[in-house]
């Protein structure tokens, strides 16, 4: 029998709140820097967006959302309470719960994202197809995830086994095919380049060479659903 995500991360999270709290920190993988350079990407991406309805999958203590709190909604999902506590204290209106199985209506949001999330579910069909649920038709899904064709991956693969042995990493043309099939419509994504700072954008079914897919740290994948 397959194990949640809950099972499998819950313990990680829980103890990971308690020892960072409401820092940068907590909802870093890889370093505070590579935390903001994503999230610094993908709110310039996002754009100047105001008076909308935004959820927030797998919120953690809200550091990535809470840029937007001001001139937005903002619903924020997670499955640890301490995370949670943290990210209310933001003005994230937070809901305990399971990203794959999202408790709200069809078309509830203009705009969904779920950063860092996908590597954690091991259906990520499954969750794709809820993520374009959740958001009304014309509305936007920003996922961001770690870039599986990275070269140093290979290496952290097998020096880091036990922190990645639970991980579910998807290689862009199985994303792009996942988006598809849940009913997305792919517009752009942005390859990031951690620590250069430096970003590539590839749009809609635009090829991609060969620095995109071995060099890149993380990838953004947008996609609407259609109306």
């Amino acid at each position: 029998m397959t194990s949640s995500p809950r099972s499998v991360w819950g313990p990680t999270f829980d103890d990971i709140s308690r020892k960072r709290g409401d820092t940068e920190a907590a909802n870093s993988y890889v370093s505070v820097r590579n935390f903001r350079f994503l999230r610094n990407e993908v709110l310039r991406h996002l754009g100047d967006v105001k008076h909308k309805r935004i959820l927030d999958v797998g919120c953690g203590t809200g550091h990535f959302s809470q840029p937007l709190v001001r001139e937005n909604f903002i619903v924020g999902i997670d499955f640890s309470p301490n995370m949670l506590a943290f990210a209310r204290n933001k003005g994230l209106a937070v809901v305990q719960g399971p990203a794959e199985n999202l408790p709200f209506k069809s078309g509830s949001f203009d705009v969904v994202f779920a950063n860092s999330v996908i590597q954690l579910i091991p259906d990520g069909s499954g969750f794709l197809m809820e993520l374009v649920r959740a958001v009304r038709p014309g509305g936007r899904i920003i996922i961001s995830t770690i870039n599986d064709g990275n070269v140093a991956l290979a290496v952290l693969r097998r020096v880091e086994r036990k922190k990645y042995r639970h991980f579910r990493l998807y290689p862009f043309d199985e994303l792009k095919a996942l988006v598809a099939a849940a009913g997305g419509e792919m517009r752009t994504s942005l390859f990031l380049y951690f620590p250069f700072g430096r970003t590539r954008t590839i749009h809609g079914h635009e090829g991609l060479g060969v620095s995109p897919r071995r060099f890149a740290t993380s990838v953004v994948v947008e996609a609407v659903r259609p109306k």
